[in-house]
């Protein structure tokens, strides 16, 4: 009987054994959709595997794609969020970003407004915004965002704070961005990690 499975399920089935793919013997792209493959039917498949390497290649692009998949089953929330107030040239970034640690959680965070003096900061503490991205488990990213929008290094003060559900992106750990975002907008800032 031949029967066509996705890569996930034949990969959380163990069938895939005999049955990964990919093409002119090598893995490609991005392993965000599922790949078909025929069980039990003999080649040439569109995307057949020549050698040990391709496959150990398709199941490290198809494990990372199911382990992100996995993160938002498991409770994985995500979150962007801006402040206002006293937060540039008062070591805001540097602050989220021992604080993310702290908690746990991934992202990234920036400096944004309408323009930079310098490419990293506006032209005065009050007159720009920090930007962020974070991920992790709903009470961490949460206590974080609280956190956030509540305190921050010493001479700090968020004027405003706002927090939005964000699409998760599997980002690495927490980060403090160099490069100036002339926006108020997190997705205009950087769409990912």
């Amino acid at each position: 009987m031949v029967r066509s499975l996705s890569m996930w399920r034949l990969l959380r089935s163990g069938a895939f054994l005999g049955a990964l793919v990919c093409s002119e013997g090598r893995a490609e792209g991005p392993a965000t959709t599922a790949t078909t493959a025929t069980v039990g039917e003999e080649g040439p498949w569109e995307d057949e595997c020549l050698d040990a390497q391709c496959a150990v290649k398709m199941l490290q692009l198809h494990a990372a794609a199911s382990e992100q998949e996995l993160e938002v089953l498991n409770g994985t929330s995500c979150r962007n969020f801006i402040l206002t107030g006293k937060v540039q040239m008062v070591h805001y970034r540097n602050w989220a970003v021992g604080r993310a640690k702290a908690h746990n959680v991934r992202g990234w965070v920036a400096n944004g407004g309408d323009k930079s003096y310098d490419g990293s900061h506006s032209p005065c503490p009050t007159c720009g915004c920090v930007l962020g991205h974070v991920e992790g488990s709903a009470d961490a990213v949460g206590a974080f965002v609280r956190e956030m929008c509540r305190g921050g290094p010493p001479h700090s003060h968020v004027a405003s704070c706002k927090v939005e559900e964000a699409s998760c992106f599997g980002c690495g750990p927490f980060y403090k961005e160099y490069h100036f975002c002339k926006t108020w907008t997190v997705s205009h800032c950087k769409s990912r990690c």
